[in-house]
Order: C-alpha cells, then sequence, then structure tokens
C-alpha cells in the first residue's frame, strides 16, 4: 500500500513538474493572430536546402562569423521558412537563416563576400508574438503557433502554403512569426 502511494506522488510531482515548464515556454499562452504592416529589416543569412533541424546551428554559425570576422554583434535571428515539412520531403525543405543587421551598413560590400544579404520586403503579414524563454519555446511555438497562422490565414481567404519568418527576438524575449499573405517575387 506504502509503495502505491509513493508512485502516486512521484506521477503527481511529474505531471505539476511537467505542466509548470509547458506554462513557462508559452504552452497556454493566448494566440491571437493579426494583421499588420511589418518588414523593411536588412537580413544577413545563409541558404539551406534540406531539413529544418540544421537552422540552429546555422543561426550560429551566421552569428559568430558576423562577430568574430566583421566585429557586429546581432541580437535578433531569423528563419524564412518556404515549405510545409508536412508535405515536402525533408531533403527539398528551403529556408533561410541568419541575423537582422540593425547597424554597421557600411560593412554591406564585405558582408556581400560571405552572405546573402536582402531586405525583408515591407508589406502586410499574418502576425504572431510568442514568448521566448528557450529551445522549448521554439519547439512549443511551432506546434502551437503555425496551426494558428494557417487557419487563420484560411479564415480570411489568404493561401494557407505561404512562406512563414520567424525572428527570434532575444532582448525582447520574444518570436515574432509573420506568414506572407502573397507570394511575390522575392519568395
Amino acid at each position: 500500500m506504502k509503495a502505491v502511494q509513493i508512485v502516486l506522488w512521484i506521477i503527481v510531482v511529474l505531471v505539476v513538474v511537467i505542466a509548470s515548464a509547458y506554462t513557462y515556454y508559452g504552452g497556454f499562452v493566448t494566440i491571437s493572430p493579426e494583421i499588420k504592416e511589418v518588414g523593411g529589416e536588412t537580413l544577413v543569412y545563409e541558404k539551406i536546402t534540406g531539413d529544418y533541424s540544421q537552422s540552429s546551428a546555422t543561426s550560429d554559425r551566421v552569428y559568430q562569423k558576423l562577430l568574430e570576422d566583421y566585429q557586429i554583434g546581432t541580437t535578433k535571428g531569423f528563419g524564412i521558412y518556404y515549405d510545409n515539412p508536412k508535405v515536402t520531403e525533408k531533403d527539398k525543405l528551403r529556408a533561410d537563416i541568419g541575423c537582422i543587421l540593425e547597424s554597421d551598413f557600411d560593412k554591406m560590400e564585405g558582408l556581400k563576400k560571405d552572405f546573402e544579404i536582402m531586405e525583408y520586403p515591407k508589406d502586410k503579414y499574418i502576425v504572431v508574438e510568442f514568448p521566448f524563454k528557450g529551445m522549448p519555446s521554439v519547439i512549443i511555438g511551432i506546434r502551437r503557433v503555425y496551426p494558428a497562422l494557417n487557419a487563420y490565414a484560411e479564415q480570411k481567404g489568404h493561401a494557407v502554403d505561404n512562406p512563414v519568418m520567424e525572428i527570434w527576438d532575444v532582448p525582447n524575449k520574444k518570436i515574432k512569426y509573420r506568414k506572407a499573405l502573397v507570394k511575390t517575387e522575392k519568395f
């Protein structure tokens, strides 16, 4: 009888710990998509093809190269994801991964030797903000935000398969999601 009580207490404690962690990383945050005009950021990035799990390593590589070779510190990373991994084979997934340049625009010519550079189009996008408290927030955000973006796009009569940009805003502890409303020549 005592062993059963101990097992039950262990289960209760595990459930409380898991629920607390899920809450902390954004598991119960309200997802409220809306259409806003945003964009205009200067993006320094690498194109990747293949599994999206390489995004973190690519982002770190771009950040380190900017810091070490160009003495440019950045506080925001990003990923633009062009393909839906549920319908596209892993080895054919396409993304642009890198950092948002907020200063040091005088170093652009040198940066062009090592990176792709573009100004993210200023336009109307479906946007959502989500808390960023570490890698679990990214994973929970993918599972919660993407379905909400797609449902909102469908509800408003927009294409569901348009690219999504994630901005990992470290100082403000937010992940900003942007779903393009219309495919453009940039996408």
